[in-house]
């Protein structure tokens, strides 16, 4: 067997073992397997800095079913306001052998421990139970929340109701308990607003958390309702496309969950307004399955380029980024352009004038820049004394008193170490003849990715209880032939070579074998990033000083 998979990428780090994909957002369990504790609090006033809270209730409860209840007073140091008494009819002889609240807390932070709280206007109780939690001694562990007033504001249509309040919500949503402003009884209440709600967004592709809180009241019924159109879809890794009724593609997109990830869009998942219009024009969606995350990153892209799908940012703008190329024939200056003109050019660069402004910069620090093999040396991370020297004149500058010139040559400097640092790393995955990665899938798989120059050149999946080694071989040999072009990155993209990197960081990789020297040059960039660091701090110090 391959064994647990580790990390290793341009020798530069390994990662523990342990074989989980990080995609949260893809890989969140169904709202029917989310512990949800439902609580509600009564309190002495409105203010968490000042009032105490006299009562919790709590009710736990599990893909519809109540696990588990709690109930209690809880004993106070002030005394209690006869209107509060008045509107709950809890009285001063209830508090007196209550529980402490360092008991109470203790108590509800282990029956909460793991679960979604959910509250009906969250904001007001956990900021009671925050500041309890802190007041007692106990880490508030920060959990996912979900409030059932703002859902309530967004699943209902408007005019649906009266309005938001629990009562009219539970009497509207048809809850076998009535509110009466007792904290287990409104918590019981908001189980059952909680669960209604649910059940209105049930066929609207919400089947998640992050969904269910991002859910658009917004889309018509009509949208929501075309959320059927996902139902064919692979719920494994894959690329998905919409389409429009005479099958235009509109949209691109991946993910682990093909159908997860593209019903989340009749839901409004994504609340960008682009993605609203976009779902009101799909007549249809399809998908192309992968083997894995890598492969759905690659065939998203290649996608993406050639159909030039409308609601894709990177349509508008494929060609991201500059590049500084050293001086041909007898020029003196670099050349600033979109695509790398030559083997050593320098990039990407956000905007056109930093590349230029690091050509300036360089050359004014270290004049012989213009020579080809100086010029190849600073690229490629085998001298960086350009680079150092650069650096060395923010210093000076400073020491001369010229504070504003320096400021802003280290802000350049800044720029010019990670694009650098950026492209020696890329430019290391990108020089190897091949590199054969695994990581652990699903269900005792492994998920195979072959890549040849920096570029995906095959994948598949080793099933489980299968012998890998054969597996592997085979999709080796299945693999294209990826010759190195011309180019920094050997002809690949720094897209590509991203998705590589991406890919790997998603989570523990093991290498199963390497054509060539995978490292970082000893002189690279990467050795000046802590520098760039304190510099992007001081810049951003600068930035946020009173008065500016």
């Amino acid at each position: 067997m391959l064994g647990s998979p580790s990390r290793t990428s341009a020798g530069t780090r390994t990662a523990p073992s342990v074989g989980v994909q990080a995609a949260f957002d893809d890989i969140e369990p169904l709202l029917s397997e989310v512990t949800f504790v439902v609580v509600d609090l009564e309190t002495t006033g409105t203010s968490a800095d000042g009032d105490e809270i006299t009562e919790i209730g709590a009710v736990r409860v599990r893909g519809g079913e109540v696990q588990a209840e709690l109930s209690t007073f809880v004993a106070i140091d002030g005394t209690l306001p006869r209107h509060i008494t008045s509107l709950t009819g809890i009285t001063p002889s209830d508090l007196i052998d209550a529980p402490r609240l360092p008991e109470v807390m203790a108590t509800f932070l282990e029956f909460s421990r793991g679960a979604v709280l959910v509250a009906h206007n969250a904001r007001f109780d956990l900021s009671f139970l925050r500041a309890a939690a802190v007041s007692t001694g106990h880490q508030w562990p920060d959990p996912p929340s979900l409030c059932t007033l703002a859902l309530a504001r967004r699943v209902l249509h408007r005019g649906e109701t009266r309005g938001h309040k629990l009562g009219t919500l539970a009497a509207h949503l048809g809850s076998t308990v009535e509110p009466n402003h007792r904290a287990l009884q409104d918590a019981r209440a908001t189980v059952d607003v909680l669960h209604a709600l649910i059940s209105r967004v049930g066929d609207c592709g919400v089947s998640t958390l992050s969904e269910l809180k991002s859910y658009d009241g917004r889309l018509s019924p009509e949208v929501r309702r075309r959320a059927h159109l996902t139902d064919a879809l692979t719920d494994g890794p894959g690329v998905y496309v919409f389409r429009d009724e005479t099958g235009v593609p509109l949209y691109v997109g991946s993910s682990v969950n093909v159908r997860r990830r593209a019903r989340s869009y009749f839901s409004g998942g994504d609340t960008r307004g682009r993605m609203r219009t976009m779902v009101g024009l799909a007549a249809s969606v399809d998908a192309v399955p992968c083997a894995h995350q890598l492969e759905a990153w690659t065939v998203e892209e290649q996608l993406i380029d050639s159909l030039q799908p409308p609601f894709n940012r990177r349509s508008r703008g494929p060609r991201r980024g500059w590049w500084l190329s050293p001086p041909r024939g007898r020029g003196t200056r670099g050349h600033v352009e979109r695509t790398p003109g030559h083997d050593a050019a320098l990039g990407q660069f956000r905007r056109a004038e930093d590349a230029r402004e690091a050509w300036s910069d360089i050359v004014d620090g270290h004049g012989d820049i213009s020579t080809e093999q100086t010029w190849e040396s600073l690229v490629s991370g085998h001298d960086s004394e350009p680079l150092r020297a650069t650096i060395a004149r923010v210093d000076q500058l400073a020491a001369d008193g010229a504070f504003e010139r320096a400021a802003r040559l280290r802000d350049r400097c800044a720029v010019l170490v990670r694009v650098l640092a950026r492209q020696q790393e890329l430019a290391a995955t990108a020089s190897l003849s091949e590199l054969v990665l695994v990581q652990a899938g699903a269900r005792r798989t492994w998920e195979v990715a072959v890549i040849r120059h920096g570029r995906l050149a095959g994948s598949g999946t080793v099933p489980a209880g299968a012998s890998p080694m054969p597996v592997i071989t085979s999709i080796r040999a299945a693999a294209a032939t990826v010759r190195p072009g011309p180019g920094p990155l050997s002809g690949a993209t720094p897209d590509q070579v991203r998705a590589v990197h991406r890919w790997i960081d998603s989570t523990p990789t093991r290498i199963v074998s390497i054509e060539g020297a995978w490292s970082l040059p000893v002189d690279g960039a990467y050795r000046l990033t802590g520098w760039a660091d304190r510099a992007e701090r001081a810049a951003a110090e600068h930035r946020d000083r009173p008065g500016r």
